[in-house]
């Protein structure tokens, strides 16, 4: 097989394989231990490294399916559609409303109203990939710190020193954790919401204004 011809997009990238492979280190680390890790990954040869990152593809996605269908059983199903129902129930929103209602001749919903604006601002939005990909990969990365909990242990377990030293490590280690956690979610939901609301402003920005003083008005198009 030539894994030449293996072509990832950089959501691929960031939001399936890294997750993935961190899943498998730690599933390594789980089992082996963090010396037998650290020398192993140290030897491995390009094919073997190859062969990892193939592994981790598919793990990745399930890590993101894993990460989609917690949060929003945790958070409620248009937890990820926040930004979207913002600004639908904002003046901007309103705004939208009047302008995509003229151009459909019907009301829309705030989901087939994004779905039409993505796709008349077609190329002039190239960051929203970017956006999604930053966004999707924080989420996999929450899913993928609360399974790499036994890693962490067995880490902690192999430097096991005396009592302060116990604590002082895994005291540490539990502020990462929820620090970490903390930043991922932020991270997660900020970007979520520049990759949609984003798309409304743009639409908005080359949009037909209605009729003004007898004669129409139409906003530069970038």
């Amino acid at each position: 097989m030539d894994f030449s011809k293996f072509k990832f997009e950089l959501y691929d990238i960031l939001a399936v394989v890294l997750p993935g492979f961190l899943l498998t280190c730690g599933i390594w680390v789980l089992v082996r231990g963090w010396h037998s890790f650290a020398v192993s990954v140290g030897t491995l040869t390009g094919t073997g490294f190859t062969i990892l990152l193939l592994a981790s593809f598919p793990l990745g996605h399930l890590i993101q399916e894993l990460g989609d269908s917690v949060i929003k059983k945790a958070c409620g199903e248009r937890h990820f559609k926040r930004a979207r129902d913002a600004f639908w129930s904002s003046d901007e929103g309103d705004a939208l409303r009047g302008v995509l209602e003229r151009e459909v001749g019907f009301k829309l919903s705030v989901d087939g109203a994004f779905d039409i604006c993505l796709t008349k601002i077609q190329g002039q939005f190239p960051r929203r990939d970017s956006f999604i990909a930053t966004s999707d990969f924080c989420r996999s990365l929450l899913v993928v710190e609360f399974l790499l909990i036994p890693a962490f242990v067995r880490i902690l377990w192999d430097a096991r020193g005396n009592c302060a030293q116990t604590i002082t490590y895994s005291t540490g280690i539990l502020l990462a954790f929820f620090l970490f956690l903390y930043l991922a979610g932020r991270r997660m939901m900020r970007f979520r919401e520049l990759s949609e609301t984003t798309v409304f402003r743009i639409y908005l920005a080359g949009a037909k204004r209605p009729p003004e003083n007898g004669s129409p008005a139409e906003l530069d198009q970038e």
